[in-house]
């Protein structure tokens, strides 16, 4: 083999090689988290904390909110590096969703889980504790 030769598939090898690096296969999201609390459906008087299993290799969490299942429109999110999320918002009575995904360190991210309802129902009467029905105030 002549000088020649052994330059091109020295060359050729190369090429290969790299076409190899830059092919290779992307690394795969992180599993989807499953939500554990509070049950689908639940009522409660305000909006409770949301909760779910910790996911391997997740650098943290990322909760949506929304009025409805399609989170059409999204009222707010929430990351943490936690399993655990506190909505800080106030919002009406209705029915609400939340669902979760997993981030890990490079990005890369999980596919949300299945929308879990809330029914948040404020429903407590008030009463008047003072003053007094016709008292006078000074």
């Amino acid at each position: 083999m002549g000088r020649t030769a052994i330059s091109k598939l020295r060359f050729l090898l190369a090429a290969s090689g790299v076409g190899l690096v830059l092919v290779s296969p992307a690394a795969s999201a992180p599993a989807t988290p499953v939500p554990v609390g509070p049950p689908d459906g639940a009522e409660s008087e305000f909006l409770p904390t949301l909760k779910w299993n910790p996911v391997a290799g997740a650098d943290h969490y990322q909760v949506e909110i929304g009025a409805d299942q399609a989170f059409n429109p999204a009222l707010f999110y929430i990351s943490t590096k936690n399993t655990r999320a506190v909505p800080d918002k106030t919002v009406p009575n209705g029915t609400y969703w939340w669902r979760v995904q997993s981030v890990d360190a490079n990005g890369a991210l999980s596919p949300f889980s299945a929308p879990q309802a809330i029914v948040k129902n404020w429903a407590g009467d008030t009463t008047l504790t003072s003053p007094a029905n016709v008292a006078t105030i000074l």
